[in-house]
């Protein structure tokens, strides 16, 4: 699945995240210049091997999340000029990957 991105947003459909409620602030690790990973609670590995280590809030708007990414990391992905795709491991903790 493709996402849309509007300024920093990123817009994420709630069937992908199936029946969890995402909070309202998500932990970001940056792991390479290809993806980063959304997760709701620290992970305990990223927070060893991430090179970097954010918050992205997010809200909702009828039937998807609006994740507002630090415009750093946005600008650095150059999220407004590529195409990504968003992938969701429902393992626990859930985390959301996008590759970009």
């Amino acid at each position: 699945m493709q996402g849309t991105a509007s300024c920093n947003i990123i817009e994420v459909d709630k069937k992908i995240v199936g029946s969890i409620e995402l909070p309202k602030t998500l932990v970001l690790y940056t792991g390479d210049a290809a993806h980063f990973v959304l997760s709701v609670k620290p992970l305990d590995s990223l927070e060893k091997t991430a090179l970097t280590t954010t918050r992205a809030s997010v809200a909702v708007e009828q039937n998807k999340y609006l994740i507002k990414v630090p415009a750093k990391i946005y600008n650095f992905y150059k999220m407004d000029e590529s195409d990504y795709t968003i992938m969701v491991s429902n393992k626990d903790p859930l985390t959301i990957i996008i590759a970009v």
